[in-house]
């Protein structure tokens, strides 16, 4: 019966969710005092007085690692709670061979054996929403995604890109899901050439996503240092052709995973089912 964090104050419950439903042979219970080992889903999930409070308690700790959260989201804490559940736990996951090798710099130069207690676990998809279909894409039609105004999705390279295909095709067209500032929104993105532009706001329905995704052709999707993205996984097992995939992060390293075929929630399951039964 794993804990799995997630409390309200960062990233990781897509991925709870998804890894519950996965996983559904498992007792996730609420309470770590009831527990057979503890997974921290993300830094920025949980606390450090719980957690120690938990190890000291005789309980196996997991503790997954996408990125370097950023201190200026989460009151300074991030990076020292990284150190600090690295250090508490008994196994390190990490979400791609780039993040391991970015983040893991960090942990070895705070003492941390992470070759001893690491290993690698691709996210995987939800194909009850994420799945191809036999309708024909609009193969005019692009696609960009962003759910947290992050500069790190790189709006602009994206619109770029899409400028590029514009400039060849007048007929393309870009559908934009996401948060945005109200002048963006209002100012059509700054598009100004005469590009066909439809904003679809923030799409919450997870299948209503995965139908949009179906039916574009192209998803941009140059976000940099991006450890293991979801939404590109998402997109490519609806049939979306990545474009302007950042070589800086995981996201290649995804696409060539996810170009074999697509990996689904699952499959993320039994590799963490496997680590689980490794500490009980």
């Amino acid at each position: 019966m794993p804990y799995a964090t997630r409390q309200q104050i960062g990233g990781g419950m897509t991925f709870y969710k998804n890894l519950k439903k996965g996983a559904s042979d498992l007792i996730f219970v609420d309470n770590w005092r009831d527990c057979d080992f503890i997974l921290i889903t993300g830094a920025t999930m949980t606390n450090r007085d719980e957690m120690k409070e938990a190890k000291a308690g005789g309980k196996k700790i997991v503790f997954r690692i996408d990125n370097l959260p950023k201190d200026s989201r989460n009151r300074g804490t991030a990076f020292s709670r990284v150190k600090d559940f690295a250090q508490m736990a008994d196994w390190i996951i990490f979400q791609s061979e780039w993040a391991k090798d970015y983040v893991g710099w960090w942990l070895v130069d705070n003492s941390i054996d992470i070759n001893s207690k690491s290993s690698i676990i691709h996210n995987g998809v939800d194909t009850e929403f994420f799945y191809k279909n036999d309708k024909e894409k609009n193969d005019k039609r692009y696609l960009f995604v962003q759910f947290n105004r992050d500069e790190n999705k790189r709006e602009r390279e994206a619109f770029y890109d899409f400028h590029q295909a514009f400039r060849k095709d007048k007929d393309v067209e870009l559908w934009i899901v996401g948060r945005f500032s109200p002048e963006l929104v209002n100012y059509n993105f700054d598009f100004f050439g005469g590009e066909s532009v439809k904003y679809l706001n923030v799409i919450e329905d997870r299948l209503q996503l995965g139908d949009t995704m179906r039916s574009c052709k192209y998803f941009l999707f140059p976000a940099y240092a991006d450890a293991a993205p979801n939404t590109l996984m998402e997109a490519m097992a609806c049939g979306c052709e990545p474009v302007g995939v950042n070589p800086v992060g995981g996201s290649i390293e995804i696409k060539t995973l996810m170009d074999k075929g697509v990996r689904t929630i699952q499959d993320m399951a039994e590799d963490y089912k496997s680590v689980f039964s490794k500490l009980i």
